[in-house]
């Protein structure tokens, strides 16, 4: 990988085409996308450019405070630039310095800036970003507390007067294909009924996910840096994990639909409660040889370390209850891994995201009575999917498991290749829909409201 000095690229552009001043903004629409990469201390910053783009300079601006904060992110683009099959040619230009963020602006810098890490500082680098006139293309959460939400709001319902530049996050969970399915089938109102609003007290959505801080990836250790375990930076669980489900209930219930969130988004309930690791189970998740300083005022006699990962949230969608519940352990006991589970109750039949039994996550789908017929139903349904061909229906006991073809289905680094696709064509377009700019909104008030109104619990049984 080539990297060029900062210095005498800055030189060459005054010299050469002069200091104009121009926002770099509003050249967008003819030009290609510049990235800027501002201290990217999560790999998703990397995954952005795990290929090449027609769209996007081979060239890239990185600034950060040292070369360490980045380490990761640049072995992630050597690999990409190196290996066998598609490689990558991109050229990274990096300043590292206290006065990073300073000198990201310059104007020779890209109009393009990627976000991912160190959240609580993530909206005052999108104000910076938005008022130097450039887009912004984000990891989520662009905020974690409710002081986030108001500076995020006050920029988006005017983009800090700059109508023309587009702040956007990551929402990934868009391109499953598994999604896509309970989404065309939940609004297929001939087939589904609608969903319920209300069944013996039970949410209409419900999404539970557990996750793990020691676990393997590709069979090797993954090692956590210390800042995923200081929530003051990283998020709660409430205003994390979260976003993900939130936005595909907005999506599948509201697509491209602006919402009020006055009248559509009612808060219900919310709880937080903490996971403590040992010292010897801190030390697998990070390879550090302990609590570090700045971990010390949630560490507990130097024996534990209490990190605030764990929230559940209840509220109500355009008067659809939703529940959703996220919970980290420190590491999997019973060999299952991570665990991912959504339920869907229909007028018509309910519908589970669950494991099969080979244990990968699929779409199952059970009738609510033995009416005539349903299993023809089904099949029509599952025809009318525009754009996915070849689903299928198997029945399993009293229920049916959606066959879908591996070809459908998309890696995670390609779910960010999608949603770069979609940014881009925004840009391109010189606007974000309204829709999307009232999702992230009602995105954020939810999350940053539940924390702040969370009552705190005890662990669960087995979860202390």
């Amino acid at each position: 990988m080539r990297t060029l000095s900062y210095f005498s690229l800055l030189i060459i552009f005054l010299f050469g085409v002069g200091c104009t001043g121009e926002n770099p903004s509003n050249q967008k629409r003819e030009e290609k996308a510049r990235l800027t990469v501002i201290n990217p201390q999560h790999f998703h910053a990397a995954l952005v450019q795990k290929h090449m783009h027609p769209a996007i300079d081979s060239v890239v601006h990185l600034f950060a405070d040292s070369s360490t904060t980045v380490k990761g992110y640049k072995q992630l683009i050597a690999q990409y630039n190196m290996r066998e099959d598609d490689p990558t040619h991109w050229r990274i230009i990096d300043y590292y310095g206290a006065n990073f963020l300073e000198k990201a602006f310059d104007p020779v810098t890209g109009n393009v800036v990627i976000l991912a890490g160190d959240n609580q500082r993530k909206i005052d680098y999108i104000q910076e970003s938005v008022r130097r006139g450039r887009d912004v293309f984000a990891d989520k959460p662009l905020v974690i507390d409710v002081a986030g939400y108001r500076k995020l709001n006050a920029l988006m319902k005017n983009d800090g007067g700059k109508e023309s530049v587009l702040v956007y996050d990551m929402m990934t969970e868009r391109y499953d294909v598994k999604n896509q399915v309970v989404k065309s089938l939940l609004n297929n109102q001939a087939f589904s009924g609608g969903l319920v609003n209300a069944k013996d007290g039970e949410p209409a959505i419900l999404f539970q996910s557990v996750h793990h801080f020691i676990k393997d990836v590709s069979g090797k250790p993954l090692l956590r840096p210390a800042l995923f375990f200081d929530t003051e930076k990283q998020g709660e669980g409430l205003v994390d994990v979260t976003t993900h489900y939130i936005d595909l209930v907005q999506w599948m219930l509201s697509s491209e639909t602006v919402i009020d969130i006055d009248q559509d988004v009612k808060l219900t309930g919310s709880q937080r409660w903490k996971t403590s690791l040992s010292n010897e189970q801190f030390q697998s998740a990070t390879g550090l040889p302990g609590f570090p300083s700045v971990l010390q005022k949630h560490v507990v006699g130097n024996d534990y370390v209490d990190v605030f990962c764990n929230g559940k949230m209840e509220y109500t969608f355009k008067g659809i209850p939703v529940s959703i519940d996220v919970r980290w352990h420190a590491e999997s006991l019973d060999g299952r891994g991570d665990q991912f589970y959504a339920r869907f109750l229909g007028n018509s039949f309910t519908i589970e995201i669950k494991p099969d039994e080979s244990g990968k996550a699929a779409v199952f789908i059970t009738p609510n009575d033995d009416a005539d017929g349903f299993e023809n139903q089904l099949v029509d349904a599952l025809d009318a999917i525009k754009g996915l061909p070849g689903i299928t229906a198997e029945r399993v006991a009293n229920a049916f498991k959606i066959v879908i073809p591996e070809k459908l289905y998309l890696s995670h680094e390609d779910h960010f290749a999608k949603v770069l696709d979609g940014f881009l064509r925004y840009r391109k377009d010189g606007v974000l829909p309204a829709w999307e700019k009232s999702f992230i909104l009602a995105k954020y008030y939810l999350t940053t409201k539940a924390l702040e109104e969370a009552t705190t619990i005890a662990p669960p049984f087995g979860q202390e």
